[in-house]
Protein backbone atom coordinates (compact mmCIF):
# COMPACT_ATOMS: atom_id res chain seq x y z
CA UNK A 1 0.00 0.00 0.00
CA UNK A 2 0.96 3.75 -0.11
CA UNK A 3 1.55 5.90 3.09
CA UNK A 4 0.96 9.90 2.45
CA UNK A 5 3.17 11.37 5.11
CA UNK A 6 3.05 14.79 6.66
CA UNK A 7 5.92 16.70 8.40
CA UNK A 8 6.45 19.00 11.49
CA UNK A 9 9.16 21.40 11.28
CA UNK A 10 11.14 23.24 13.65
CA UNK A 11 10.75 27.32 12.17
CA UNK A 12 13.38 29.98 13.27
CA UNK A 13 13.16 33.30 11.54
CA UNK A 14 14.18 36.85 11.73
CA UNK A 15 13.97 39.09 8.94
CA UNK A 16 15.25 43.38 9.00
CA UNK A 17 14.22 43.62 5.47
CA UNK A 18 17.90 45.01 4.81
CA UNK A 19 17.89 43.09 1.68
CA UNK A 20 14.60 41.59 0.31
CA UNK A 21 11.16 40.09 1.30
CA UNK A 22 12.47 36.71 2.95
CA UNK A 23 9.91 34.75 3.49
CA UNK A 24 6.97 36.89 2.62
CA UNK A 25 5.11 37.28 -0.25
CA UNK A 26 3.31 40.57 -0.85
CA UNK A 27 4.31 44.63 -0.07
CA UNK A 28 7.66 45.27 -1.35
CA UNK A 29 10.83 46.63 0.81
CA UNK A 30 11.39 50.12 0.77
CA UNK A 31 14.16 51.91 3.04
CA UNK A 32 14.53 48.65 5.14
CA UNK A 33 11.00 48.63 6.00
CA UNK A 34 8.50 45.95 4.35
CA UNK A 35 5.28 48.37 2.90
CA UNK A 36 2.02 47.02 2.59
CA UNK A 37 -0.11 49.43 0.83
CA UNK A 38 -3.74 48.85 0.91
CA UNK A 39 -3.27 45.08 0.72
CA UNK A 40 -1.14 42.06 1.93
CA UNK A 41 1.86 39.97 3.25
CA UNK A 42 1.90 36.61 3.79
CA UNK A 43 4.58 34.39 5.62
CA UNK A 44 5.98 31.86 3.36
CA UNK A 45 4.71 28.71 5.68
CA UNK A 46 2.13 26.25 6.13
CA UNK A 47 -0.22 26.54 8.88
CA UNK A 48 1.67 27.09 12.09
CA UNK A 49 0.74 23.99 15.28
CA UNK A 50 2.41 26.77 17.79
CA UNK A 51 4.86 30.03 16.94
CA UNK A 52 6.24 33.24 19.09
CA UNK A 53 5.87 36.24 16.79
CA UNK A 54 7.81 39.53 17.85
CA UNK A 55 7.64 42.66 15.23
CA UNK A 56 8.60 46.36 14.94
CA UNK A 57 5.34 47.94 13.19
CA UNK A 58 3.56 51.45 12.53
CA UNK A 59 0.97 52.63 10.20
CA UNK A 60 2.87 55.41 8.25
CA UNK A 61 -0.38 56.55 7.02
CA UNK A 62 -3.73 57.15 8.45
CA UNK A 63 -5.80 53.33 8.01
CA UNK A 64 -5.64 50.14 9.77
CA UNK A 65 -3.01 46.83 10.03
CA UNK A 66 -4.04 43.87 10.95
CA UNK A 67 -2.16 40.71 11.68
CA UNK A 68 -3.93 37.46 11.54
CA UNK A 69 -2.38 35.07 13.73
CA UNK A 70 -5.28 32.80 15.27
CA UNK A 71 -6.86 35.73 16.62
CA UNK A 72 -6.74 38.85 14.46
CA UNK A 73 -5.59 41.77 16.21
CA UNK A 74 -5.70 45.18 14.54
CA UNK A 75 -4.20 48.62 14.99
CA UNK A 76 -6.70 51.41 13.83
CA UNK A 77 -5.36 54.64 12.68
CA UNK A 78 -8.59 56.44 11.71
CA UNK A 79 -10.23 58.69 14.19
CA UNK A 80 -9.94 58.41 17.61
CA UNK A 81 -7.77 55.01 16.50
CA UNK A 82 -8.20 51.75 18.98
CA UNK A 83 -6.26 48.40 19.28
CA UNK A 84 -8.75 45.52 18.55
CA UNK A 85 -8.18 42.17 19.49
CA UNK A 86 -10.60 39.35 18.65
CA UNK A 87 -13.84 40.61 20.26
CA UNK A 88 -11.95 43.17 22.89
CA UNK A 89 -11.27 46.70 22.12
CA UNK A 90 -8.92 49.17 23.79
CA UNK A 91 -7.97 52.68 23.13
CA UNK A 92 -4.42 53.76 21.53
CA UNK A 93 -1.62 53.95 23.93
CA UNK A 94 -1.51 57.61 24.69
CA UNK A 95 2.19 58.19 23.07
CA UNK A 96 0.19 57.80 19.68
CA UNK A 97 -2.26 60.83 20.28
CA UNK A 98 -2.48 63.77 18.06
CA UNK A 99 -4.62 66.65 20.68
CA UNK A 100 -7.32 68.86 18.95
CA UNK A 101 -8.52 71.54 21.36
CA UNK A 102 -12.11 72.98 21.02
CA UNK A 103 -12.28 77.35 19.60
CA UNK A 104 -14.31 77.85 22.46
CA UNK A 105 -14.21 77.31 26.05
CA UNK A 106 -16.77 74.74 28.05
CA UNK A 107 -16.97 76.80 31.56
CA UNK A 108 -17.17 79.84 31.76
CA UNK A 109 -16.40 82.86 35.37
CA UNK A 110 -20.79 82.88 36.03
CA UNK A 111 -23.07 85.97 37.21
CA UNK A 112 -22.58 84.10 40.79
CA UNK A 113 -20.30 86.29 43.50
CA UNK A 114 -18.46 83.01 44.11
CA UNK A 115 -16.76 82.53 40.43
CA UNK A 116 -17.31 85.39 38.72
CA UNK A 117 -13.52 86.20 38.36
CA UNK A 118 -11.88 83.10 37.23
CA UNK A 119 -12.67 79.32 36.53
CA UNK A 120 -9.50 77.25 36.83
CA UNK A 121 -8.56 73.83 38.31
CA UNK A 122 -11.02 71.64 37.08
CA UNK A 123 -11.55 67.66 37.52
CA UNK A 124 -13.56 65.47 35.43
CA UNK A 125 -15.04 62.46 36.49
CA UNK A 126 -17.83 60.22 34.56
CA UNK A 127 -20.18 57.81 36.79
CA UNK A 128 -20.18 54.51 34.62
CA UNK A 129 -23.68 53.48 36.71
CA UNK A 130 -25.79 56.55 35.55
CA UNK A 131 -23.66 57.69 32.28
CA UNK A 132 -23.50 61.32 33.91
CA UNK A 133 -20.48 63.10 33.77
CA UNK A 134 -19.02 65.42 36.32
CA UNK A 135 -16.49 68.80 35.79
CA UNK A 136 -15.72 70.64 39.56
CA UNK A 137 -13.85 73.58 38.79
CA UNK A 138 -12.03 76.12 41.61
CA UNK A 139 -14.42 79.33 41.25
CA UNK A 140 -12.39 82.64 42.48
CA UNK A 141 -14.37 85.16 43.99
CA UNK A 142 -15.19 88.62 41.87
CA UNK A 143 -15.42 91.14 44.53
CA UNK A 144 -12.24 91.96 47.35
CA UNK A 145 -9.83 88.98 47.99
CA UNK A 146 -9.88 86.03 45.65
CA UNK A 147 -11.33 83.92 47.89
CA UNK A 148 -11.43 80.24 46.15
CA UNK A 149 -14.42 77.48 46.58
CA UNK A 150 -15.43 74.55 44.60
CA UNK A 151 -18.33 73.52 41.99
CA UNK A 152 -19.15 71.52 39.55
CA UNK A 153 -21.40 71.42 36.67
CA UNK A 154 -22.81 67.99 34.78
CA UNK A 155 -23.37 66.51 31.55
CA UNK A 156 -24.75 63.95 29.45
CA UNK A 157 -21.90 63.94 26.68
CA UNK A 158 -18.73 65.74 28.39
CA UNK A 159 -18.93 68.65 25.98
CA UNK A 160 -22.10 70.90 26.86
CA UNK A 161 -21.98 71.20 30.51
CA UNK A 162 -25.20 73.02 33.11
CA UNK A 163 -23.69 74.11 36.27
CA UNK A 164 -25.56 73.03 39.17
CA UNK A 165 -27.84 75.13 41.18
CA UNK A 166 -26.41 74.40 44.62
CA UNK A 167 -22.87 75.86 43.79
CA UNK A 168 -20.54 76.24 46.01
CA UNK A 169 -20.47 72.30 46.55
CA UNK A 170 -17.36 72.83 48.69
CA UNK A 171 -17.26 76.15 50.73
CA UNK A 172 -15.08 78.05 53.18
CA UNK A 173 -15.62 79.73 56.42
CA UNK A 174 -13.59 83.12 55.96
CA UNK A 175 -11.87 82.11 59.00
CA UNK A 176 -8.25 82.79 59.54
CA UNK A 177 -7.49 80.26 61.88
CA UNK A 178 -8.88 77.25 60.09
CA UNK A 179 -7.11 74.99 57.70
CA UNK A 180 -9.34 75.50 54.82
CA UNK A 181 -10.94 78.88 55.48
CA UNK A 182 -9.18 80.92 52.78
CA UNK A 183 -9.38 78.33 49.76
CA UNK A 184 -10.84 74.82 48.70
CA UNK A 185 -9.31 74.49 45.79
CA UNK A 186 -7.04 72.08 42.96
CA UNK A 187 -9.86 68.95 43.07
CA UNK A 188 -8.96 65.73 42.00
CA UNK A 189 -12.31 63.13 42.52
CA UNK A 190 -12.45 59.24 42.44
CA UNK A 191 -15.04 56.51 42.85
CA UNK A 192 -14.40 53.88 45.68
CA UNK A 193 -18.22 52.41 44.14
CA UNK A 194 -21.62 53.35 43.27
CA UNK A 195 -22.68 55.83 46.47
CA UNK A 196 -19.29 56.75 47.81
CA UNK A 197 -17.14 59.42 45.75
CA UNK A 198 -13.96 60.55 47.13
CA UNK A 199 -12.87 64.33 46.59
CA UNK A 200 -8.62 65.38 47.36
CA UNK A 201 -8.27 68.92 47.20
CA UNK A 202 -5.81 71.89 48.25
CA UNK A 203 -6.90 73.78 51.86
CA UNK A 204 -5.48 76.91 52.33
CA UNK A 205 -4.50 78.01 56.39
CA UNK A 206 -4.52 81.81 56.10
CA UNK A 207 -0.46 82.68 56.72
CA UNK A 208 0.33 78.95 56.74
CA UNK A 209 -0.48 77.56 53.19
CA UNK A 210 -1.81 74.44 51.51
CA UNK A 211 -2.52 71.07 53.18
CA UNK A 212 -4.20 68.26 51.26
CA UNK A 213 -7.89 67.71 52.98
CA UNK A 214 -10.70 65.08 51.82
CA UNK A 215 -14.41 65.16 51.22
CA UNK A 216 -17.03 62.46 50.51
CA UNK A 217 -20.06 62.28 48.41
CA UNK A 218 -23.17 59.57 47.85
CA UNK A 219 -23.95 61.50 44.65
CA UNK A 220 -21.02 63.60 43.75
CA UNK A 221 -23.48 66.46 44.38
CA UNK A 222 -23.60 66.71 48.20
CA UNK A 223 -20.03 67.31 49.77
CA UNK A 224 -19.10 66.40 53.57
CA UNK A 225 -15.56 67.39 54.71
CA UNK A 226 -13.05 64.92 56.15
CA UNK A 227 -10.32 66.86 57.12
CA UNK A 228 -7.04 67.07 56.30
CA UNK A 229 -5.41 64.06 54.38
CA UNK A 230 -1.83 64.77 54.62
CA UNK A 231 -0.28 67.12 56.14
CA UNK A 232 2.78 69.72 56.34
CA UNK A 233 6.18 67.91 56.09
CA UNK A 234 8.73 68.66 58.90
CA UNK A 235 10.84 70.97 58.93
CA UNK A 236 13.78 70.86 55.66
CA UNK A 237 11.35 68.43 53.78
CA UNK A 238 10.27 68.93 50.75
CA UNK A 239 6.50 69.46 51.13
CA UNK A 240 7.11 71.55 54.62
CA UNK A 241 5.66 74.86 53.09
CA UNK A 242 2.78 73.41 51.37
CA UNK A 243 1.04 70.74 49.39
CA UNK A 244 -1.17 71.51 46.30
CA UNK A 245 -2.46 69.74 43.04
CA UNK A 246 -3.34 66.17 44.18
CA UNK A 247 -4.13 63.79 41.69
CA UNK A 248 -5.98 60.36 43.14
CA UNK A 249 -6.26 56.77 41.82
CA UNK A 250 -6.87 53.69 42.89
CA UNK A 251 -5.77 50.90 41.22
CA UNK A 252 -7.11 46.99 40.85
CA UNK A 253 -5.96 45.84 43.66
CA UNK A 254 -7.49 48.89 46.33
CA UNK A 255 -4.54 50.45 46.94
CA UNK A 256 -5.12 54.38 46.83
CA UNK A 257 -2.26 56.39 44.96
CA UNK A 258 -1.82 60.16 45.54
CA UNK A 259 0.43 62.31 43.91
CA UNK A 260 1.07 66.03 44.70
CA UNK A 261 2.99 69.56 44.87
CA UNK A 262 5.49 69.83 47.35
CA UNK A 263 7.06 73.24 48.26
CA UNK A 264 9.09 74.66 51.10
CA UNK A 265 7.77 77.79 52.90
CA UNK A 266 8.65 80.40 50.08
CA UNK A 267 8.20 78.56 46.95
CA UNK A 268 5.59 78.25 44.67
CA UNK A 269 6.35 75.06 42.73
CA UNK A 270 8.22 71.86 43.77
CA UNK A 271 9.08 68.72 43.41
CA UNK A 272 6.36 65.65 43.18
CA UNK A 273 5.41 63.98 46.32
CA UNK A 274 3.84 60.62 46.68
CA UNK A 275 1.51 58.79 49.28
CA UNK A 276 -0.31 55.82 49.60
CA UNK A 277 -3.66 54.41 51.18
CA UNK A 278 -5.78 51.65 51.92
CA UNK A 279 -8.76 53.09 52.85
CA UNK A 280 -8.39 56.59 51.47
CA UNK A 281 -8.39 57.92 54.71
CA UNK A 282 -5.25 57.05 56.28
CA UNK A 283 -2.40 57.97 54.37
CA UNK A 284 1.67 57.07 53.94
CA UNK A 285 3.75 59.24 52.47
CA UNK A 286 6.08 57.97 50.32
CA UNK A 287 8.56 61.00 50.05
CA UNK A 288 9.87 62.63 47.06
CA UNK A 289 9.19 61.08 43.49
CA UNK A 290 10.93 63.97 41.01
CA UNK A 291 12.92 66.87 41.82
CA UNK A 292 10.95 70.08 40.63
CA UNK A 293 12.99 70.09 37.44
CA UNK A 294 11.06 67.25 36.28
CA UNK A 295 7.91 67.64 38.79
CA UNK A 296 4.43 66.67 36.84
CA UNK A 297 2.64 70.08 38.23
CA UNK A 298 -1.02 69.79 37.95
CA UNK A 299 -1.24 65.97 36.64
CA UNK A 300 -3.74 64.38 35.99
CA UNK A 301 -3.13 60.28 35.73
CA UNK A 302 -5.35 57.39 33.82
CA UNK A 303 -4.69 53.73 34.38
CA UNK A 304 -4.13 52.09 30.54
CA UNK A 305 -3.57 48.92 29.20
CA UNK A 306 -0.56 49.69 28.56
CA UNK A 307 0.79 51.49 32.12
CA UNK A 308 0.38 54.76 33.78
CA UNK A 309 -0.21 58.00 31.63
CA UNK A 310 0.31 61.35 33.24
CA UNK A 311 -1.11 64.74 31.40
CA UNK A 312 0.42 67.59 33.57
CA UNK A 313 1.46 71.21 32.69
CA UNK A 314 5.16 72.62 31.56
CA UNK A 315 5.76 76.08 31.17
CA UNK A 316 3.06 76.90 28.68
CA UNK A 317 2.12 73.54 27.70
CA UNK A 318 0.93 70.14 28.70
CA UNK A 319 3.28 67.32 28.46
CA UNK A 320 2.93 63.71 28.88
CA UNK A 321 5.04 60.92 31.20
CA UNK A 322 4.19 57.19 31.37
CA UNK A 323 4.89 54.64 33.77
CA UNK A 324 4.28 51.12 34.25
CA UNK A 325 1.80 49.65 36.19
CA UNK A 326 2.85 48.73 39.82
CA UNK A 327 5.44 51.62 39.66
CA UNK A 328 3.39 54.85 40.10
CA UNK A 329 6.97 56.54 41.57
CA UNK A 330 8.95 55.90 38.43
CA UNK A 331 8.31 58.22 35.41
CA UNK A 332 9.49 58.01 32.21
CA UNK A 333 8.80 61.90 29.98
CA UNK A 334 6.91 61.12 26.30
CA UNK A 335 7.48 65.05 25.18
CA UNK A 336 4.53 67.41 24.92
CA UNK A 337 1.06 67.16 23.80
CA UNK A 338 -0.73 70.61 23.27
CA UNK A 339 0.22 73.79 23.34
CA UNK A 340 -1.38 77.31 24.48
CA UNK A 341 -2.65 79.93 21.68
CA UNK A 342 -4.59 78.62 19.77
CA UNK A 343 -7.75 81.32 20.62
CA UNK A 344 -7.17 84.82 22.10
CA UNK A 345 -9.16 83.04 25.53
CA UNK A 346 -5.69 80.90 25.81
CA UNK A 347 -2.47 82.86 24.73
CA UNK A 348 -1.36 83.41 28.73
CA UNK A 349 -0.82 79.42 29.56
CA UNK A 350 -2.91 76.65 30.01
CA UNK A 351 -2.81 74.79 32.69
CA UNK A 352 -4.31 71.70 34.94
CA UNK A 353 -5.03 68.93 32.60
CA UNK A 354 -7.92 66.83 33.30
CA UNK A 355 -7.94 63.52 31.48
CA UNK A 356 -10.42 60.61 30.75
CA UNK A 357 -10.95 58.09 28.42
CA UNK A 358 -14.10 57.43 26.95
CA UNK A 359 -14.20 54.01 25.24
CA UNK A 360 -11.73 54.58 23.02
CA UNK A 361 -11.69 58.66 23.01
CA UNK A 362 -8.95 60.50 24.53
CA UNK A 363 -10.89 63.53 26.31
CA UNK A 364 -9.25 66.43 28.53
CA UNK A 365 -10.67 69.48 30.25
CA UNK A 366 -8.39 72.46 31.18
CA UNK A 367 -8.03 75.90 32.62
CA UNK A 368 -6.67 79.14 30.34
CA UNK A 369 -5.41 82.60 31.29
CA UNK A 370 -5.64 85.37 28.76
CA UNK A 371 -3.69 88.38 29.27
CA UNK A 372 -6.72 90.45 26.98
CA UNK A 373 -9.35 90.56 30.68
CA UNK A 374 -7.15 88.73 32.72
CA UNK A 375 -9.38 85.83 32.89
CA UNK A 376 -9.33 81.78 33.47
CA UNK A 377 -11.73 79.76 31.70
CA UNK A 378 -11.91 75.93 31.13
CA UNK A 379 -11.51 74.81 27.90
CA UNK A 380 -11.70 70.97 26.16
CA UNK A 381 -9.42 68.93 23.64
CA UNK A 382 -10.07 65.19 22.07
CA UNK A 383 -6.87 63.30 20.72
CA UNK A 384 -7.23 61.55 17.86
CA UNK A 385 -4.74 58.72 16.27
CA UNK A 386 -1.25 59.76 15.02
CA UNK A 387 -0.06 57.80 12.43
CA UNK A 388 3.58 57.73 12.06
CA UNK A 389 5.16 56.02 15.34
CA UNK A 390 6.32 52.89 15.85
CA UNK A 391 4.61 50.06 17.90
CA UNK A 392 5.83 46.89 19.48
CA UNK A 393 3.84 43.45 18.73
CA UNK A 394 3.83 40.30 19.93
CA UNK A 395 1.91 37.10 19.54
CA UNK A 396 2.53 34.13 21.36
CA UNK A 397 0.40 30.82 21.12
CA UNK A 398 1.16 27.40 22.12
CA UNK A 399 -1.79 25.41 20.15
CA UNK A 400 -3.93 26.62 23.24
CA UNK A 401 -3.93 29.80 24.40
CA UNK A 402 -2.99 33.17 22.44
CA UNK A 403 -0.93 35.53 24.12
CA UNK A 404 -0.56 38.83 22.50
CA UNK A 405 0.36 42.86 23.61
CA UNK A 406 0.75 45.52 21.89
CA UNK A 407 3.52 48.45 23.44
CA UNK A 408 3.07 46.04 26.62
CA UNK A 409 -0.45 45.49 27.03
CA UNK A 410 -1.28 42.15 27.29
CA UNK A 411 -4.13 39.39 26.87
CA UNK A 412 -4.92 36.10 26.75
CA UNK A 413 -7.61 34.02 24.23
CA UNK A 414 -8.35 30.61 23.44
CA UNK A 415 -7.18 29.78 20.03
CA UNK A 416 -8.26 27.53 17.57
CA UNK A 417 -6.14 24.92 15.83
CA UNK A 418 -3.57 26.84 13.48
CA UNK A 419 -2.91 29.61 11.46
CA UNK A 420 -0.95 31.15 8.75
CA UNK A 421 0.57 34.95 9.53
CA UNK A 422 -0.52 37.21 7.30
CA UNK A 423 -0.36 41.56 7.78
CA UNK A 424 -3.49 43.27 5.87
CA UNK A 425 -3.31 47.02 5.53
CA UNK A 426 -5.89 49.54 4.79
CA UNK A 427 -3.59 52.86 4.02
CA UNK A 428 0.41 52.26 4.25
CA UNK A 429 2.04 50.33 6.67
CA UNK A 430 5.10 49.41 7.27
CA UNK A 431 7.27 46.55 9.15
CA UNK A 432 10.53 46.73 10.41
CA UNK A 433 12.08 44.02 12.49
CA UNK A 434 10.56 40.58 12.70
CA UNK A 435 11.12 37.61 14.45
CA UNK A 436 9.10 33.93 14.56
CA UNK A 437 9.39 30.92 15.99
CA UNK A 438 6.86 28.01 15.80
CA UNK A 439 6.26 24.56 14.43
CA UNK A 440 4.41 24.29 11.62
CA UNK A 441 3.23 21.70 9.31
CA UNK A 442 4.21 21.30 5.53
CA UNK A 443 2.36 20.11 2.59
CA UNK A 444 2.25 16.41 1.99
CA UNK A 445 5.46 14.28 0.62
CA UNK A 446 5.21 11.76 -2.01
CA UNK A 447 3.51 8.63 -1.40
CA UNK A 448 5.98 6.38 0.02
CA UNK A 449 5.68 2.08 -0.45
CA UNK A 450 5.00 0.16 2.52
CA UNK A 451 5.73 -3.24 2.75
CA UNK A 452 3.03 -4.30 0.76
CA UNK A 453 2.52 -3.54 -2.31
CA UNK A 454 -0.46 -2.30 -4.24
CA UNK A 455 -1.74 -4.99 -5.87
CA UNK A 456 -2.31 -6.60 -1.64
CA UNK A 457 -4.92 -3.38 -1.18
CA UNK A 458 -7.39 -5.64 -2.97
CA UNK A 459 -7.46 -8.48 -0.94
CA UNK A 460 -10.12 -9.53 1.31
CA UNK A 461 -8.16 -8.56 4.16
CA UNK A 462 -6.36 -5.77 3.66
CA UNK A 463 -9.21 -3.35 4.53
CA UNK A 464 -10.04 -4.69 8.22
CA UNK A 465 -5.76 -5.60 8.77
CA UNK A 466 -4.73 -3.79 12.24
CA UNK A 467 -1.47 -2.97 10.21
CA UNK A 468 -3.29 -0.67 7.59
CA UNK A 469 -3.26 2.23 7.05
CA UNK A 470 -7.02 3.93 6.78
CA UNK A 471 -8.16 5.06 3.70
CA UNK A 472 -7.41 8.42 2.86
CA UNK A 473 -10.07 11.07 3.81
CA UNK A 474 -10.74 15.24 3.69
CA UNK A 475 -11.01 15.16 7.93
CA UNK A 476 -8.49 12.05 8.32
CA UNK A 477 -5.13 13.32 10.85
CA UNK A 478 -7.42 16.09 12.90
CA UNK A 479 -4.62 15.87 15.34
CA UNK A 480 -0.76 16.17 15.05
CA UNK A 481 1.52 13.22 15.24
CA UNK A 482 3.54 12.74 18.62
CA UNK A 483 7.11 14.23 17.78
CA UNK A 484 10.06 11.64 17.33
CA UNK A 485 13.55 13.16 17.73
CA UNK A 486 14.80 15.82 15.60
CA UNK A 487 16.78 14.47 12.63
CA UNK A 488 18.78 17.11 11.95
CA UNK A 489 17.52 17.64 8.61
CA UNK A 490 17.36 20.66 6.57
CA UNK A 491 15.07 22.64 4.73
CA UNK A 492 11.74 24.27 4.51
CA UNK A 493 10.47 27.72 3.73
CA UNK A 494 11.73 30.98 2.39
CA UNK A 495 14.68 33.06 3.78
CA UNK A 496 16.23 32.53 7.33
CA UNK A 497 14.16 29.87 8.56
CA UNK A 498 15.88 26.45 10.16
CA UNK A 499 13.45 23.67 9.07
CA UNK A 500 13.84 20.87 11.52
CA UNK A 501 12.30 16.97 10.59
CA UNK A 502 10.19 16.04 14.05
CA UNK A 503 7.53 13.78 12.72
CA UNK A 504 6.32 11.98 9.93
CA UNK A 505 2.50 10.21 10.08
CA UNK A 506 -0.69 9.59 8.49
CA UNK A 507 -1.95 12.77 6.24
CA UNK A 508 -2.58 16.24 7.76
CA UNK A 509 -5.27 18.26 5.71
CA UNK A 510 -4.02 21.67 5.49
CA UNK A 511 -6.45 24.55 7.28
CA UNK A 512 -7.29 27.37 5.25
CA UNK A 513 -6.62 30.83 6.70
CA UNK A 514 -8.40 32.30 9.53
CA UNK A 515 -8.03 35.88 10.11
CA UNK A 516 -7.74 36.57 14.05
CA UNK A 517 -7.96 58.43 35.31
CA UNK A 518 -6.28 66.12 37.56
CA UNK A 519 -5.01 68.96 39.19
CA UNK A 520 -4.41 72.54 38.95
CA UNK A 521 -2.32 75.30 39.82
Amino acid sequence: MLLFASFALALDYTDDFSTDQGAWTGGVVVDDVLRITDGSADFLADPLLSFTLTARVRLATEGALTLSAVQPITLDFTGPGAVQVATQTWPLPPTHLAWTPADDPVIEPGTDYWDGANTLHCEVLHDGGTGTWFLYWTGEMAEGYPYRQIGVATSTDGKTWTKYAGNPVLTIDYDTTSVDGIHVHMPTVVQSSADEFHMFYSCYQNNLGNRICHATSPDGLAWTPEGVALDFGAEGEFDSGSLRMPDAWIDESGLWHLWYDGTGPDEHYGPTGYATSTDGYTWTKEGEILPFEEALQGLSTWATPYGLASFHNKDDYFRLATAKLGEADDWTDQGEVLRKGWADWNDGYIQAPSVWVDDTTWKMWFNAYTYTDATERIGYAEASANPGGWMDLEVAWDGVRWNGSVDGAELSIDGIEDSILRFSATGTAEIDEIHITGVEWTEDSAPTPTGDTADTADTADSADSADSAPPETEDSGDKPPAAEEPCGCQGGPGAGVTAVLLAAASRRRRSSVRRPQGAGE
